[in-house]
């Protein structure tokens, strides 16, 4: 199976109307919305993001968020848990 191709989009580009940070961002492969990625503050003062897989993907027993120190680590921890859950619905592995 190739490597899906994911889109990050600006949130205030990909959603219409509302404000949005430009440190928040949404998740596509093709036309789906498979998520979001965000920067958050933490109590220290160290720059902290949050990456999290859609709805539909948190009703598998799989990790479907997390928070790293970087957007590049956050975009590579989103990549392999949403490959990860691929290769498993391909399989036809319903994660329950």
């Amino acid at each position: 199976m190739p490597d899906a191709t994911l889109i990050v989009r600006r949130a205030s580009v990909s959603r219409k109307g509302g404000s949005w940070d430009d440190n928040d961002f949404d998740v596509f492969d093709g036309d789906r919305d498979v998520g979001r990625i965000y920067r958050v503050d933490s109590n220290d003062g160290i720059e902290v993001w949050f990456w999290g897989l859609s709805a539909a993907f948190q009703l598998t027993a799989r990790k479907c968020y997390g928070r790293t120190r970087s957007l590049d680590d956050a975009k590579a921890a989103f990549r392999v848990e949403y490959e990860a859950w691929q290769k498993d619905a391909a399989n036809g592995q319903d994660n329950h």
